[in-house]
């Protein structure tokens, strides 16, 4: 098992009960009717039960959060806590990947605080859909209406990007628990 690189367990504990839950993250969220509806699509099958938290860097502009978020509520219940990143300098230095500051980013923690296993979004499978979107174009070269397009058929294919996400939490927690060797 692998320990947060920057948190101790104890440090973790105190974080953790700072966090939003699902609902206290609706009330603060401009995009709370589409995190409603996402949730009652999400995949309804729990976390494995040696996943006893679940620390949720998200942002209220980020479409991938706006997916990722409903699909962790939905499988973690009570054991997520959720933290906007530019809020939570500690965390957001503590749980980035390289010098990126990626969102969502979900740590996955045991009875004991320590890390399981760290999951960065968005999905493959999302970042294929945008690729193929895309056809080597920037995000920033798209207009107004193309990028509108574009997100409403991202937010079409949730139900495909709800199971690759959960796909790819179920193959990082499986290699956390898998003996070394």
């Amino acid at each position: 098992m692998k320990k947060s690189t920057y948190l101790s367990p104890s440090g973790l504990r105190t974080r953790l009960s700072q966090g939003l839950s699902f609902s206290e993250l609706l009330k603060r969220s401009r995009h709370a009717s589409l995190l409603r509806r996402f949730l009652e699509e999400a995949p309804k099958e729990p976390l494995p039960e040696e996943v006893a938290w679940v620390l949720a860097l998200v942002e209220d502009w980020c479409p991938d959060c706006h997916q990722a978020i409903p699909v962790l509520a939905r499988a973690a219940g009570e054991r997520a806590r959720f933290f906007f990143r530019d809020e939570n300098p500690d965390l957001r230095e503590a749980y980035r990947l390289g010098e990126k500051r990626i969102v969502p980013a979900f740590v996955f923690l045991d009875q004991d605080f320590h890390e399981l296993a760290r999951w960065h979004g968005p999905s493959e499978e999302a970042r294929s859909f945008f690729q193929a979107w895309l056809q080597g174009r920037r995000p920033q070269e798209l207009s107004q209406e193309e990028r509108k397009t574009l997100l409403q058929a991202y937010h079409e294919a949730f139900p495909r990007m709800a199971k690759a996400m959960r796909e790819e939490w179920a193959r990082l927690l499986r290699r956390a628990s898998s003996p070394p060797g």
